[in-house]
């Protein structure tokens, strides 16, 4: 049978993962948003003085493009964050199962 400090460890490795793992996701649709922003401020450039029609309706479609990607970064972020809170709390429950396992080690 495993002690409270072996499962907590475990469940920090877990935890870890977990988080890095939507680190990541979240870093790359931030990349991806990036992108499309650069190449919204690129068509921005070269329509500029131009006021046709066709222009402005690209212009519409890009910053949609750009909104959505924006939104899915935060949502990204957000995964992420509440990753890193299972993190802090893994870490409070890792320092009570330390002091505990060692206390114990004391009395005998």
């Amino acid at each position: 049978m495993q002690d409270d400090l072996s499962i907590e460890i475990r469940k920090l490795e877990v935890r870890l993962k977990e988080f890095v793992d939507a680190e990541q996701k979240a870093i790359e649709s931030l990349k991806k948003w990036l992108k499309k922003l650069k190449n919204l401020n690129d068509f921005i450039i070269k329509i500029s003085g131009k006021e046709d029609s066709e222009s402005f309706k690209q212009l519409l479609k890009l910053r949609l493009e750009n909104l959505k990607a924006f939104q899915e970064a935060l949502k990204e972020m957000s995964k992420s964050e509440h990753e890193k809170s299972h993190l802090l709390d893994s870490y409070g429950s890792i320092l009570l199962a330390l002091e505990e396992k060692t206390s114990k080690l004391q009395k005998s």
